[in-house]
């Protein structure tokens, strides 16, 4: 498998990391086995299922409902959504941030458009702001319990900015990570850079720029069924991923060579997100799944990302597992039958969505 991508990784340490509260990552320039510790963790990675599935009421809308915001960890309130500190982080070096809509949806293509622009606003301003210095970005949203959500009936979108190293040895990892991870501090110090917020300023338009060595500007140039291409948008591509981790993953590419978030601009960034809640519930019909992770891959100095920015969609199921032999995942549907059925189905999302604005007109 030649790329294997840490953001989803990472952000599934709730669901795959038992005892240890340990992960791996791999480091595709070496091939190296990295390895992610979080001690903290244990004893709620290894509670009772009943204790983080089934909440009732739900554990983030009584955040929500909560006005203690230091108690909460909660750093802003939006008109339709919030911004605080995860009680569980997954680094002990850097910030580990929830943005919590105020609706309590599953699925992202639930949310109100108020809710979900406002959601992505935020992340764009929260990266802008804190992300620069970082050693890695990632941003993710974790839909049901098989792509690792804790709180699988409420939406959430994690943003982690890692100040961490990358550790590649047990040894190392254990001896170098933090016991204790002291958020009343790291609120502290947020809680003051958070009050930029609504100053921080994302670029509207995107200026032209395709990277001559770049793998994604090239593909995005050439012919579209050889390359799995479903939609060619104003600012963004999608296609079906070209390193899948798992069975009908999608990529979604803005069409200008951009490496970090907080350099896109806001009108690419919402084409993305408008493409993303399009065409993920048609994916996850086409070969029954259920749940999702969507998000960016990581960027950074020291992400193995270092390239074109885009978002990915990976359906997830419980039954897909890795091979045991080869430690890689195996593709065993008939992907261009899987790609000829998603592009007649998205042709005909868009065609009834033209009927609907005609009619409106």
């Amino acid at each position: 498998m030649k790329k294997f991508f840490m953001t989803f990784i990472i952000i599934t340490i709730s669901q795959t990391s038992h005892l240890l509260c340990m992960e791996t990552m791999k480091d595709t320039s070496t091939g190296r086995q990295g390895i992610i510790y979080a001690p903290w963790r244990e004893n709620y990675v290894n509670a009772p299922k009943s204790n983080i599935f089934t909440n009732k009421p739900c554990t983030l809308c009584n955040i929500i409902n909560n006005k203690n915001n230091r108690e909460n960890l909660i750093l802003h309130r939006g008109k339709h959504s919030l911004i605080m500190l995860a009680s569980q982080p997954y680094i002990d070096n850097g910030i580990h941030l929830l943005i919590v809509p105020y609706e309590h949806k599953k699925e992202l293509s639930e949310l109100s458009p108020e809710a979900y622009k406002e959601k992505n606003v935020f992340t764009q301003q929260v990266c802008a702001l804190l992300s620069s210095q970082a050693n890695e970005t990632y941003i993710n949203n974790n839909q049901g319990s098989a792509a690792g959500a804790s709180i699988p009936e409420h939406s959430h979108k994690h943003i982690i900015i890692n100040h961490a190293q990358n550790y590649y040895n047990l040894i190392e990892a254990v001896q170098k990570t933090k016991k204790y991870i002291d958020l009343p501090s790291i609120y502290k110090e947020l809680l003051a850079k958070i009050n930029d917020l609504e100053n921080v300023v994302i670029p509207q338009k995107q200026i032209c720029n395709i990277h001559r060595n770049c793998y994604y500007c090239s593909v995005l140039q050439k012919d579209a069924q050889e390359n799995f291409i479903i939609h060619r948008g104003k600012h963004a591509t999608v296609m079906l991923s070209h390193h899948p981790t798992y069975f009908g993953e999608i990529d979604i590419i803005p069409n200008e060579h951009i490496e970090a978030l907080e350099t896109m601009s806001a009108e690419t960034y919402e084409e993305i997100n408008k493409l993303t809640t399009d065409i993920y519930p048609l994916v996850l019909k086409i070969i029954n799944a259920q749940d999702s992770n969507i998000g960016l891959v990581s960027y950074g100095s020291k992400s193995t990302q270092k390239e074109h920015i885009r978002q990915k969609l990976i359906p997830r199921k419980d039954t897909w597992k890795k091979t045991p032999i080869t430690k890689s995942n195996h593709i065993s549907g008939d992907i261009k039958k899987f790609y000829k059925k998603l592009t007649s189905e998205w042709q005909s999302l868009l065609d009834n969505n033209c009927h609907k604005q005609a009619a409106k007109l």
